[in-house]
Parts: C-alpha cells; structure tokens; sequence
C-alpha cells in the first residue's frame, strides 16, 4: 500500500509535468482511486481478512488526503474551508472505520491525520481559537475512542501532537496579547490529559501504565508554558499561581499529602522570585493578597485530611513537611515584599504569624497533639525570626536561649527526636552568640555584673542548669545522661566566661594589666577548686573533670603568662596562691574519692 500510494503521487507529478488530464480531472481521479481502495479494504475484511482489508483502507484514506491537499495547494480548486472540512470528513471516516474494524492501526492513523490536517492546510493569518477549539474536539474524540477499545497508545498520539502543534503556533503567532485565552486552552489541555491520564493508569497492562507515565508529564509542559506566558503579566501570573494552589489542595485531598506539597513547591518558588523583583515592589497589596490565599488554601488542605475528616488520617512526613514549610516559605515571600519598606513591619509580621499558628496549636493541643505540637514549632520558629527582626544585641541572644529551651522541653515531653535536634541547635546558637558577646570589648559605661551582657550569660547558666534538671526528671535512655551533662557542662563554661569578661572589662576601663591578670588566676582557680569539691560532693564525673581542666588551664597561664608579664611580688603572689588551691584541691580529692575501712583505718 506504501507503494502504491508512492506511485499514485508520483503519477499526479507526471500528470502535472505532462499535462495529460485536467487538474479537476486528477483531483477526482485520486478521490475516485482512494475511495475504491476503502471500499475493497472493507469487502476483505468481511470475508475475513480483517488485518489485510484494514491495511488496504489505510492506503485509500491516505490518496484522500493526498488528493484534497493537492485540491487547496497545487492547484487552488477549492479553498481552505472547504478543504479543512473534507480532511475533518475524511479523518471522522478512518476513525469509524477503526471503531467498527476494531483496528488500533486505522485509529492511530486517523488521529495523526487529523492532527496533520492544520499543518497540509496552512495560512498567513492567525486563526487561534479555530485551532484550538478543533484540537480540543480532536483530543476528546480520540479519548472516547481510546476508551471504547482500550488502546491507549492513540492517546499519546494525541498528547504529542498537541503539543507539536501548540508550540509551532506560538512560533509563527503567539502575541502577549493573546496570552488569556492561550492560557485558557492550555489549562483545558492539561486538564484532558491528566483526566485521560487517569483513565489509562485504570487500564490493565504494560502499555496503559507506559502511557500513563507520558502523560503525567502533561502537568509539567503546562506549568512550563504558562510559567513563560504569564511572566509579562503580573496580576495574571499572581491569580494562576492561587488557582494553582486551589487545585493542588484538592489534588492533596484525593490522592495524598505528597502531591499537594509538590504543587504548593510550585507555586512558592515563582511566588517568591515574583516578590523579589523591582516590579513587586509596586503591586505589594497584590502580592500580599496572594501570599495570604495560597498560605491559607495550604493550611486548610492539611487541616482537612488530619483533622476536619470523620476519619481523620495520622499525619505523615509529607503533611508535617507541608505544614512547617507553607508558613515558614510564604513568610519568606512577604518578607521580601515588605523589608524595603520597613524591616519593624516584617517583624511585626512574624509575631503575628508566630501568634495565629501558636493559637492553632492551643486549638489542636487536645484532639491532636501531635499537629498541636508541630504548629507550636513553626510559631516558636516565627518568634526566633521576629526577635531577631525587632531586638538587637543581647536581647536577641536572651530571645533565642529561652526559645531554644522551650524547644527542647517540648521535644522531650513529645519524644520528638527532630525537634530536640532543633532546639538543641537553636540554644546552641544562643550560647555561641553568649560567648562572642563577652568576648566582646565592653562599653566604658559598663557596670560589673549590671549590665546586659551579664544578664544574658546569667539567663544562659540558669536556663542551662533548668534543662539539666527537666532531663533528670524525664529520666529513661541513657541518652538522658548525656543531656544531663551537656547541660550541666554548658552552664559551667558560660559562667567561667562569664567572670573573665566581667574582670577583663572592669580592669580594662581603669587600666589594670597586672590587676586583671592576677585577679584572673586566683578567679580560675578558686572556680576550679569549687566545682572539684562540688563534683565530689554530687559523685558526678563529668564535673570534677570539668574542673581539673580549668585548674589545667589556671597553672598554664600562672607559669607561662603570670611569670613573664607580672612583677616580682604579684608573681610570687600569683604562685604561691595558686599552690595553696592545688594542695587543698588535691587533699580534697583524695579524701573524697578514696573509700575508709573505719574499723580499721586502712584503705
């Protein structure tokens, strides 16, 4: 049939070098050829040659082709109406022809040369909604046919060459102008094919499954292509972005968490390059707006499935990802949208937001602790952000600390691992922050131990020594012992810097270089003294091996620092005093650590 359909163009091209027939004439000859060929190809599959009498049929509908497209072309007997409406005729007839004969190799043939009728009849003018509207009707009927007889390989057909020809319109025609009702069709599109997607993913087999997976794709080209349309188009852009959202939330509803979460990823990320432009900057109540729809679409998608359900469903990583990213990653967004006009504002934002999702989580404490205390996190987490935005200083080391502690209670008290890590991490910055503010050189007004600094290191020990004490209560692993003494080990070294800087700065403002490093010596080592017999007293290791590293340290600098920079009697001062220490530090020791026989006084 190849041949022969070969051979009947070749023969039009004689004709035409030739000039044997007419051209009416050989138009018709060709209609004539190909309709006979249609008719046989049914007559043997009839008597039972269905595969050769379908193969025979091909061939006829292809001369009809041929033969209209040499009609409008070549010879310009009729126009592209009439000419558009006999391809649409000839491809409705294959596809009946596929229908009745059951043939998936008519049918594929049918929606290829309906997709091709556009292309064999093209124009100089735009004719958009023509063409889409004839694409739209074409991707139905082949769906329709798909479905009768489970072919579904007709349907990736269909989806790929939609996409060929939208993107050769848009080539040759695409105007910014035009960019709503091009939106508009490509969301019809994509809303086909991810319904056809859906149909096929139902089908049995390798290749429903294999075509599912084409058309999942479907999604992507849209986001691409709107992505580039709608970027020109600010409140256009900003409105597709919520309505994108709105069908996330009802994709996460009926078939899961991941799907919302990677449609809400979709939108923040625009979103947020959206509110870093200049162009933003001028359409902030727009911006605000959606920033606003798509956070609470967000949250009440994930309400929905965890807590509005008559069964509501335990809440998986995807949904507790959703939850902390949604307000954390939108705020983000506002942030830049605001920061411009005034960094208090965006602070001012984060506490409010750290309020409405602290109130979620005293709503949810009862029915759902388990969201209450994930909502908790994220206004915690919102509250660092606003200390940070509106104090300065030690104030925001003080903010930080006592978030970071009520972090780690919580986790504790919920056994939530990633929480703990959290927190942990969150007071740890607070006391890093601590010690590079002592290290800090100090104002000249400063007050000892009055002062902010003190006051934040002294917060610092005391919440230190309360976590100590709220891991012992909570008792269990063994990894409580480490808590106990990270703690315990953390308020020790805070206040050993503590007392320095406190030293360092009050000598400082009078100039006392031989002072302060005499003072810092015998401080050290009556610090040292102290928690070697505290250490003993409470039977508590880490402590006592605390202290002998600060006694370490305190005959380290008595002989390599004292000796070199003090003057003769507060050298001999310095190390006199500091062997006094070290003689009833060690008595003390041995005493303590060493068990009596009373009855007989040996060891």
């Amino acid at each position: 049939m190849i041949a022969i359909v070969v051979g009947a163009a070749y023969f039009e091209k004689l004709a035409i070098d030739y000039g044997w027939i007419g051209e009416g004439a050989r138009v018709l000859q060709g209609a004539v050829f190909g309709a006979a060929l249609i008719a046989g190809g049914l007559q043997f599959a009839r008597r039972g040659y269905a595969a050769y009498g379908q193969v025979m049929a091909g061939g006829g509908g292809a001369i009809l082709y041929l033969s209209t497209y040499a009609a409008f072309t070549l010879y310009s007997l009729i126009g592209r109406p009439a000419a558009f409406i006999l391809m649409v005729a000839i491809t409705a007839v294959i596809g009946w022809l596929a229908d009745r004969q059951r043939s998936q190799g008519l049918a594929l043939f049918a929606v290829g040369g309906g997709f091709a009728t556009p292309f064999l009849l093209p124009g100089t003018t735009d004719a958009q909604v023509t063409l889409f509207t004839y694409d739209t009707i074409l991707i139905g009927g082949t769906a329709v046919l798909a479905h009768r007889r489970e072919w579904p390989f007709v349907n990736l057909v269909s989806y790929l060459s939609t996409l060929l020809t939208v993107a050769a319109w848009a080539d040759r025609f695409y105007a910014p102008s035009a960019y709503l009702r091009t939106e508009l069709y490509l969301t019809l599109y994509c809303a086909m094919f991810l319904y056809i997607a859906r149909e096929c993913r139902r089908t049995a087999g390798a290749a429903g499954q294999l075509v599912w997976m084409m058309l999942a794709t479907a999604p992507v080209a849209y986001y691409l292509a709107s992505l580039a349309i709608l970027t020109d188009h600010q409140s256009a852009l900003l409105v597709w972005l919520v309505m994108l959202m709105l069908a996330g939330a009802v994709a996460a509803s009926r078939i899961g968490a991941g799907v919302g979460l990677g449609v809400w990823a979709s939108v923040a990320g625009p979103l947020l390059v959206w509110c870093s432009t200049v162009a933003a900057q001028g359409s902030r109540r727009e911006g605000l707006v959606a920033i606003v729809a798509v956070y609470v679409i967000a949250l009440l998608a994930v309400l929905e499935r965890t807590v509005w359900r008559d069964e509501p469903r335990e809440p998986g990583a995807a949904d507790i990802a959703w939850l902390h990213v949604n307000p954390l990653g939108l705020y983000a967004a506002a942030y830049l949208l605001l920061y411009r006009l005034s960094v208090a504002t965006t602070g001012h934002v984060a506490v409010g937001f750290a309020v409405w999702n602290a109130a979620i989580a005293a709503a949810l404490w009862t029915r759902r602790p388990m969201l209450a205390v994930n909502f908790l996190s994220v206004a915690l987490t919102l509250a660092a952000i606003a200390t940070a935005l509106l104090l300065d200083g030690a104030a925001v080391t003080a903010g930080w600390a006592v978030e970071g502690a009520l972090v780690i209670v919580l986790a504790i008290r919920q056994d939530l691992s990633w929480m703990r890590v959290a927190g942990v991490a969150l007071f740890g910055v607070a006391v890093a922050q601590t010690i590079a503010l002592l290290a800090s050189a100090p104002p000249t007004s400063q007050v000892v131990l009055l002062n902010p600094r003190a006051a934040c290191a002294a917060l610092v020990i005391a919440l230190s020594y309360l976590l100590a004490w709220f891991v012992r209560r909570a008792g269990g692993a063994a990894s409580r012992a480490f808590g106990i003494g990270t703690a315990l080990l953390t308020a020790q070294l805070v206040t050993l810097v503590a007392l320095t800087s406190e030293i360092d700065a009050y000598w400082a403002i009078r100039d006392g270089r031989v002072e302060r490093q005499l003072m810092l010596s015998v401080t050290w080592a009556l610090y040292g003294t102290t928690l070697v017999i505290v250490g003993l007293v409470r039977r508590y290791p880490p402590i006592r091996y605390f202290a002998i590293g600060v006694l370490g340290l305190t005959i380290a600098k008595v002989f390599f620092v004292d000796m070199a920079e003090l003057d003769r009697i507060y050298r001999v001062g310095s190390i006199i005093a500091l062997g006094v220490l070290l003689l009833v530090t060690s008595f003390v020791y041995t005493r303590w650590s060493t068990p009596i026989d009373d009855r007989n006084g040996r060891v």
